[in-house]
């Protein structure tokens, strides 16, 4: 019975949601004509703030309930590359709907796929990476980083795929070229328990999940360079905080 309720449920939800990216899609054409009349920077934060909605309301509706610590060890200003552990689709509006900041992704070709959503990512703007184009993920993080040095943070998940087990996966070295290209500081952060809504069955589940920001590693900080011990480093952090009985 319980099954079953679940199941309606979720397919209640996965309607409210084909409503709100209606909505959501509705507004792009203001986004659009933005661009007579304000400079790109405001365009960004515009389209974010249109995320940032997406994002909460998308989260919130599942029932689930968030914590979120750490936000005070994001800087102010300067080049900022978030960097933290992937476990579900529902990462994505959980972090622009709560990290506080206008920030973009370098995400997945997958979600170049998603109608409407990958429209406002642009506008974010993000970047789509093929894992199999080393040539093509070069040029991506130029112009990620370029858009970091403009003042707008960029979010990678370093482990390049969900780990829907809990278990944090290896950090892609290349991934920290990211932040040393724009030489930004790299704000570390984890999420749990955005893996048990939805990835192992494929039904809506409502749950407690916690997104913790860690303190920031700067350029100057002698670990930066060292793109092996830096990768552990940002791994063992997220893994440990992870193990904590936390939910």
């Amino acid at each position: 019975m319980k099954k079953a309720l679940n199941f309606v449920t979720s397919l209640l939800w996965k309607a409210f949601f084909i409503l709100v990216m209606l909505v959501v899609s509705l507004l792009l054409p203001f986004q659009y004509l933005s661009r007579l009349f304000v400079s790109k920077r405001r365009q960004r934060h515009n389209a974010w703030r249109v995320a940032r909605a997406w994002g909460r309301v998308t989260f919130l509706s599942t029932g689930s309930k968030l914590k979120v610590t750490g936000l005070e060890n994001i800087p102010a200003d300067g080049s900022i590359c978030f960097m933290g552990n992937h476990q579900s689709y529902f990462d994505i509006p959980v972090l622009l709907g709560f990290m506080g900041r206008p920030l973009g992704f370098i995400a997945m070709q997958e979600l170049a796929k998603v109608p409407v959503l990958n429209v406002w990512m642009k506008e974010l703007p993000s970047f789509f990476l093929d894992r199999e184009n080393a040539r093509q993920a070069l040029t991506i993080f130029k112009e990620a980083a370029q858009v970091m040095k403009e003042g707008l943070p960029m979010l990678i998940f370093p482990e390049g795929r969900r780990a829907t087990d809990g278990k944090v996966g290896d950090f892609q070295l290349g991934s920290l070229k990211l932040a040393q290209m724009a030489d930004a500081t790299i704000v570390p952060f984890a999420l749990d328990g955005t893996r048990k809504m939805y990835e192992f069955d494929g039904n809506i589940h409502r749950n407690k999940v916690i997104l913790t920001v860690f303190p920031p590693i700067t350029p100057q900080d002698p670990i930066y360079q060292d793109k092996e011990a830096l990768a552990e480093h940002l791994r063992s952090t997220i893994q440990a905080h992870l193990q904590k009985p936390s939910l």
